[in-house]
Order: structure tokens, then C-alpha cells, then sequence
């Protein structure tokens, strides 16, 4: 009996201790799916040599798309997604990353698309391959709509999904 009343206080302990070790501070962990904090991406430099830092935007939502000229599909959406943000006057800021090895098509695609430049940026030298590695690009570009503390709400919307999502938000 001396025993079984020593394991039980040893094991409600354990479970105590256990407990408090798997508790969060509430906070997401940084990661690339929904739910998760967007990590940050540093020294985004836009058309006209501006640097910014994706944190810079905390406290709005964004929209981040990852694209190229040279991916028709990616491409378009770019297009799209700033035409529905911009028309339906949607509080969210579009970051879009260009992965161009050709920064001058990057500049002719911005100008004939008629996109503001100054949140479209390209990934140049290390950027670029750091980037398309972090966020697993070889399979596809992707976008995300993060919220105003920076977690992913969703991700790999299409325009119409993005203006669906906004409705409701």
C-alpha cells in the first residue's frame, strides 16, 4: 500500500511536470502553411533600388505572391490579384517576389502589366536560391494571405478564392 500511494504521487507529478512543458505561449510557430507565423524575408529591393524588409508591413495584411514572367500561370495571377485588391479597394498590401534571372523582363513585365512597382521586388543572387529553396518553390510558385500579426491565414489562392476570403474578412 506504502508503495502504490508513492508511484500515484510520482506519476500525478510526472504528468504535471509533463503538462507544463508542452504549453505555448499562444504564439504560432514560424513556418510556410496556415496557422503558422510567415517568416520574415529581409532586403526585398523593388524596380527602383528600394529595400524593405517584409516585417516592415506588420500590422496589415499582405498578400505574398511568389512568381515569374517566364510561368504564364504565375504571371497572370500577379496580374489579377493586384486588379482585384486594387478594385475592390481590399485593405491588404500585395508583396510580390519575381524569381526573373533577367531583372530587365522583370522591369518590362511590371511596366506593361501596369502593376505599382513599388511592392514588387526580385530575388536576386543568394535571395533567389535561398527563397525558392525556404519555400519549396520547385514544386510551383505559391502566395499567402497573412494577417496583420503575421500568420498565414491561407495559402495558394487563387484570385477569385483571394476575393472570396476578403468578402468575408
Amino acid at each position: 500500500m506504502k508503495y502504490a500511494k508513492y508511484f500515484l504521487f510520482v506519476g500525478i507529478a510526472l504528468i504535471g511536470l509533463s503538462s507544463n512543458t508542452t504549453r505555448t505561449s499562444g504564439l504560432s510557430s514560424e513556418g510556410i502553411y496556415p496557422g503558422n507565423l510567415f517568416p520574415d524575408i529581409k532586403n526585398l529591393e523593388n524596380k527602383s533600388g528600394t529595400k524593405m524588409n517584409l516585417s516592415d508591413l506588420k500590422g496589415q495584411k499582405i498578400l505574398v505572391n511568389f512568381w515569374a514572367a517566364y510561368d504564364a500561370p504565375s504571371h497572370k495571377d500577379n496580374v489579377l490579384f493586384a486588379n482585384v485588391i486594387e478594385n475592390k479597394k481590399y485593405p491588404v498590401r500585395m508583396v510580390s517576389v519575381s524569381f526573373d534571372k533577367n531583372e530587365s523582363v522583370f522591369e518590362r513585365t511590371l511596366t506593361m502589366d501596369r502593376i505599382d512597382a513599388k511592392y514588387q521586388f526580385i530575388a536576386k543572387n543568394d535571395a533567389y536560391s535561398s527563397l525558392y529553396d525556404h519555400y519549396q518553390l520547385r514544386k510551383g510558385f505559391k502566395n499567402y494571405l497573412i494577417d496583420e500579426n503575421g500568420v498565414i491565414m491561407a495559402m495558394n489562392l487563387s484570385p477569385n478564392d483571394l476575393d472570396q476570403l476578403l468578402k468575408k474578412n
